[in-house]
């Protein structure tokens, strides 16, 4: 069983697993070790762990640069939820004007009416429509969305306008319709952004990953996508592959996503914080020169952070 140690006793038990750290000030890696946590400092350093030897796991790991690796992420999971918000407001807008266009005010809520009724039966649809109204409700009932709460733009049922009901949806549930929906709705939405209809889903699903991690404090520079995003050439050429040819999914694909789908929305979007966060990310750390910490986060290089 493990021990309950000491702030001092897991930075000492660090130091004994041969992470550097400085006596220069005791106090101040307390300090980080009481906000930021032992496990949290050891999930960060984890890349740069080795094979053990006598009890070491770190061969001379900077304890300056981990906790610099933990707040390097915390910023850049801030500026690249701003980007995928981005998304998200675009997807939904696109989404309602589909939904609108195609099947009227409040055609939405029969789900019958959009859903891909190859892949799911009567008792399923009429299954996800009752869900899918029970949840709308509560979303209603607790917005704070002015609109929302105008007898005017409610049904009889207290449900919201098309336009009213797909803005108050989470990133998730915007998702999640988008994946039932009919290959011909999606095939509309994938033309707004460029991509094809398989894209679209594949990106979105990950992106709702993503955006998860982002909001609640999550580690994305550690992260290594179980379900693969599809990769076109533009990402291809930016990440980095195995010995085996096959793409790693981590953070290079990540913002490539989001890059490709923020363009079509606002080209002139300002990319320059995110990069300078990819590029403090690359700093060398424990020997490892730029190129080779740019492919621990997924690039294929220094290089593809830098034409970004």
């Amino acid at each position: 069983m493990p021990e309950n140690l000491l702030f001092t006793q897991q930075r000492e038990l660090l130091i004994e697993r041969g992470m550097v750290i400085t006596e220069d000030d005791i106090e101040k890696d307390i300090q980080k070790l009481e906000t930021v946590s032992y496990y949290r400092i050891k999930e960060f350093a984890k890349p740069f762990e080795i094979e053990e030897r006598d009890g070491k796991i770190y061969n001379g790991l900077e304890f300056s640069k981990v906790i610099a690796r933990y707040y390097r992420d915390k910023n850049l999971r801030m500026d690249l939820l701003h980007a995928i918000e981005q998304i998200e407001v675009a997807v939904k807008t696109h989404l309602a004007y589909v939904l609108g266009t195609n099947y009227g005010t409040f055609g939405y809520l029969k789900v019958s009416n959009w859903i891909d009724r190859s892949r799911f039966n009567s008792f399923q649809t009429s299954k996800k429509e009752y869900y899918f109204s029970k949840n709308l409700l509560a979303t209603v009932q607790k917005t704070s969305n002015a609109d929302a709460h105008r007898a005017e733009n409610l049904n009889e049922s207290g449900l919201p306008s098309v336009w009213l009901g797909i803005n108050i949806l989470t990133f998730g549930e915007m998702y999640y319709i988008i994946k039932d929906s009919k290959k011909a709705i999606i095939d509309e939405l994938s033309h707004k952004f460029n991509c094809t209809r398989e894209q679209l889903v594949s990106w979105l699903g990950m992106l709702n990953l993503v955006r998860n991690i982002c909001a609640h404090n999550g580690n994305l520079v550690n992260l290594n996508l179980s379900t693969k995003p599809l990769i076109n050439e533009e990402i291809s050429n930016s990440i980095v592959y195995d010995e085996n040819d096959n793409p790693i999914c981590k953070l290079g694909v990540i913002i490539k996503v989001t890059q490709i789908l923020v363009r079509e929305i606002n080209p002139h979007y300002k990319w320059s914080r995110i990069q300078n966060h990819l590029k403090n990310l690359c700093e060398k750390t424990q020997g490892k020169n730029q190129n080779e910490m740019a492919k621990i986060i997924g690039f294929k290089n220094y290089r593809s952070i830098i034409n970004l």
